[in-house]
């Protein structure tokens, strides 16, 4: 993972991932349980992370997390809300997404 995230797949990654974890974060408000709050309020935080660090990307202003800080700060906020089976979910989904033929393609093909 680090190594996609040092690449020019980078931004395809970020994107996939997010919007992974925010599916993930719907689909706890429709199950049920005592985990279900903690569950969505981590998917929210490490969305928040992860359009944090693609926004610093996008910036070039060498904000954000160095790569192995911000994959621990994920596993970080999934664990605070037992959510870590959403975060793996949404790495294996995002890891599909760039290893896709044309996926991060600068010029739509």
């Amino acid at each position: 993972m680090l190594a996609i995230l040092d690449s020019a797949s980078r931004e395809t990654f970020l994107v996939a991932m997010g919007h992974r974890l925010g599916i993930s974060a719907r689909d706890v408000f429709t199950g049920e349980g005592p985990q279900q709050l903690a569950q969505a309020r981590a998917c929210n935080e490490m969305m928040i992370s992860i359009w944090s660090q693609l926004w610093a990307t996008k910036d070039s202003s060498g904000g954000g997390y160095p790569d192995p800080e911000f994959l621990s700060a994920l596993l970080n906020k999934a664990d605070a809300g037992d959510a870590r089976a959403h975060l793996r979910h949404a790495m294996e989904s995002a890891l599909r997404a760039v290893r896709a033929p044309g996926a991060g393609d600068t010029d739509g093909s």
